[in-house]
């Protein structure tokens, strides 16, 4: 199914040996083939793995929180199943049956990305009723025919036409090179959308005000975040969210809804800083499973 890897997310596939409960698969998609510009999201998935060792240490037996002084993550649930290879049949095949194999076994995939047309081939593993957490500075809903459209471009639309998912907020949308004519089809479609003045504004209550009691699964474009903190990725727009803001977005909505599955996308190591874009986006994902 998947290439294994070294490192492995907070090294985890050293200490999950010794433990059989596996609540939240890693896998890794590196590709970039769909990137608009700027390629070299397909080494995102190592990048981030490498930056969330500064959270391992041996022995490993969870974090300490000084904020909400307390531990996570010390029932080592985690298991990173390696990349998935881009050879032989279809690779959204493989992604499918990869998410699918996931679910099987009654855990949740956390998916390094790789640009974000991989979120499709996840979501159609999926056999129940669910709503998407669009973080992103662009809707990704743009038309067919529109002239520079490309697979990451129209992946939401594309998610949106899957029979089991009910709707998509899209959250942190700014910039100009969203399609305007897609934000309406999507508002039309049934989905969502809050722009990052509003995020900013009213914080995580917009995004949960939207929420209802289906399963969640979140999308997270690391353009979301502004460039101060993550110059490492595909599509830079200024003007987006902190990483206070985002922890608050993840840790809040994985209480308020049950989480079934999450992409991280679009981290592009070859525009990072120091690794200042990796770390963040692994240390985000550390608080989000730490709230589950």
């Amino acid at each position: 199914m998947s290439e294994k890897i070294n490192p492995s997310f907070l090294n985890s596939n050293e200490w999950m040996s010794k433990n059989d409960s596996t609540r939240f698969s890693f896998i890794g998609i590196p590709i970039d083939k769909n990137c608009v510009s700027r390629p070299g999201t397909k080494f995102g998935p190592n990048a981030i793995r490498q930056s969330s060792l500064v959270y391992y240490y041996p022995e490993f037996e969870g974090l300490y929180d000084p904020e909400k002084k307390r531990y996570i993550l010390t029932d080592k649930v985690i298991v990173d199943l390696g990349d998935i290879k881009n050879k032989g049949k279809n690779l959204n095949t493989k992604i499918t049956e990869s998410i699918r194999f996931i679910i099987s076994n009654n855990s949740v995939p956390i998916v390094l990305g790789g640009d974000h047309s991989i979120t499709y081939p996840i979501l159609q593993a999926y056999n129940q009723k669910f709503n998407i957490l669009h973080l992103d500075a662009h809707s990704d809903y743009q038309r067919f025919d529109e002239s520079e459209a490309m697979e990451s471009g129209l992946v939401m639309r594309r998610s949106k036409s899957l029979k089991n998912v009910n709707k998509i907020i899209h959250a942190g949308i700014r910039g100009y090179l969203n399609s305007g004519q897609g934000i309406r089809d999507s508002l039309s479609d049934g989905n969502s959308l809050i722009t990052c003045e509003v995020l900013k504004k009213e914080g995580v209550t917009s995004i949960l005000s939207q929420l209802d009691d289906l399963p969640l699964y979140i999308s997270f474009d690391t353009d979301v975040l502004d460039p101060s903190i993550c110059p490492g990725t595909t599509v830079p727009e200024p003007g987006g969210i902190n990483y206070d803001l985002a922890r608050s977005i993840l840790t809040e909505s994985v209480k308020h809804s049950r989480l079934i599955g999450a992409d991280f996308v679009e981290l592009n190591p070859k525009y990072d800083i120091n690794q200042i874009s990796s770390l963040h986006v692994s240390k985000l994902i550390i608080d989000m499973l730490g709230e589950i």
